[in-house]
């Protein structure tokens, strides 16, 4: 009969079976550090029986200085892996979410740039299983308690979540709801007939706004969503007070036809703006409906001045679906002398927009300001000084080009792939022009200028096709 092993003989055992294990898995955390392969490698780790992992996770725990084992980096695999058992014993060992994960998946933290760790989370979310990723969300919820965690729509493009009531409710406990696109989310949730989750989504407010609901219920019915569109209606036949909307509604288009369109009430409704030092005006944002748009000269009693970043881009931040696919339809606007300032970007991806002037007291093209594919022509006066960087980027429609007497400069990728630009009339006054990509993809442009001139050099230089002006 073979002698039983003594404690010393056990240990030397588990010993070298936790060497081999502890290999893996500093091989599997350095995959999980590349947010390319995270998900998958988690994904194909092959697991050792509960009791067995539980063991190995002791062990571990008491001999981290001997194999450099991080507890708290794999109390963080073992959320996202959904495994309550491992969680509970190494919370039971003192293990907490490292800062820099937990400062990256947290709702307080407001930076919007790529983030390894925020990467990495969607990551591993998007491979679990759904029972897994409810596991996950549950244990987030318990390592983060009345905190919230982050939410963006990039990890609701990731993370399936809504398909399944639980994961959506969980979802809707413990992150941030109001990063959410409320709008993009239920429109999702009618298309996929998921009524449970329109109960949820009700629950927590989502259709208080009679004019939301009433949305709701016309997306459910163009779309040919009869479930969504059922449930939806009993939900107004059940708790809207159909009387007293429809005398709001009476009173407020009553208003309207009665409004002064220039009051500052009436203003407000259409822009966003902000008074400055000066007592003058920057419009920061445009809430209207209208896809012709001319920009007021005053607000109240004071001048409009100045347009602020991002104001008519559809890619502005915190702004709702609809609004941004106005801005998207936008043709025409308007802007009166009274501008002297375009903040950068202040027209980025109008796409449709056709027809804008520039006002006489702008002295500055800004970085990206003009990039719209449905500008075809453009004459820009002799008070623009400077031509800012990528101001007409992409612009594959815009055929022609006039800068009048006075410009002095055009920056890097001005007019980068201007793919339709056929004639660009430079003045004499130009005498810096950016090498850095600033006709790159004009193909068929043919620059108009003076004989002489620094705009003749720089063609030369740059093998750009010219010929000379007779005025």
């Amino acid at each position: 009969m073979k002698d039983k092993p003594t404690p010393e003989q056990e240990a030397q055992v588990l010993e070298a079976a936790i060497g081999k294990t502890t290999v893996k898995i500093s091989g599997i955390l350095a995959d999980l550090g590349n947010d390319e392969f995270s998900a998958r490698a988690f994904r194909k780790i092959n697991m050792l029986p509960i009791s067995q992992r539980t063991a190995v996770i002791d062990y571990l725990c008491e001999n981290s200085y001997k194999y450099h084992f991080d507890v708290d980096k794999l109390l963080y695999y073992s959320i996202l892996g959904g495994c309550e058992k491992a969680y509970d014993v190494l919370k039971a060992r003192g293990a907490k979410l490292p800062a820099e994960i937990r400062t990256a998946i947290s709702a307080k933290n407001t930076f919007r740039g790529a983030n390894m760790w925020w990467m990495q989370f969607q990551a591993i979310l998007h491979y679990v299983e759904t029972d897994a990723l409810i596991r996950a969300l549950r244990l987030l919820g318990r390592e983060f308690g009345d905190d919230k965690i982050k939410f963006t729509m990039t990890f609701y493009q990731y993370v399936n979540f809504i398909n399944d009531i639980e994961a959506f409710e969980l979802v809707l406990a413990h992150f941030d709801q109001s990063r959410m696109n409320k709008t993009a989310i239920m429109k999702d949730i009618i298309s996929k007939e998921l009524t449970s989750c329109l109960a949820a989504a009700e629950q927590n407010g989502w259709l208080n706004n009679p004019q939301k609901r009433d949305e709701m219920i016309k997306y459910a019915s163009d779309n040919g969503k009869t479930e969504s569109a059922a449930w939806l209606l009993d939900f107004k036949n059940r708790t809207a007070d159909v009387a007293a909307e429809r005398e709001k509604a009476e009173k407020k288009m009553l208003r309207e036809l009665n409004a002064d369109p220039n009051s500052l009430t009436e203003l407000r409704k259409i822009w966003k703006f902000e008074k400055r030092g000066d007592n003058t005006i920057i419009i920061t944002g445009y809430k209207g409906d209208r896809t012709e748009v001319t920009v007021p000269e005053k607000i109240g009693n004071d001048i409009v001045a100045a347009i602020g970043e991002y104001a008519f881009s559809p890619d502005a931040k915190r702004i709702r679906e609809e609004q941004r696919d106005l801005r998207k339809s936008i043709t025409k606007i308007t802007l009166p002398d009274t501008i002297e300032n375009i903040g950068e970007f202040a027209f980025f991806k109008c796409k449709s927009l056709s027809h804008i002037n520039i006002p006489e007291k702008l002295a500055e093209i800004s970085k990206g300001m003009l990039n719209c594919t449905g500008l075809e022509n453009i004459v820009i006066g002799g008070n623009i000084k400077m031509i800012g960087a990528v101001a007409f980027y992409s612009c594959f429609r815009l055929k022609s080009v006039k800068i009048c007497e006075g410009a002095a400069e055009i920056d890097s990728a001005a007019f980068y792939k201007c793919s339709a630009l056929e004639n660009l009339e430079l003045p004499r006054s130009v005498t810096k022009i950016s090498e850095d990509s600033t006709f790159w993809g004009c193909r068929k442009l043919t620059v108009l200028l003076h004989k002489g001139s620094y705009a003749e050099s720089y063609c030369e230089n740059s093998r750009i096709i010219y010929k000379y002006t007779e005025k």
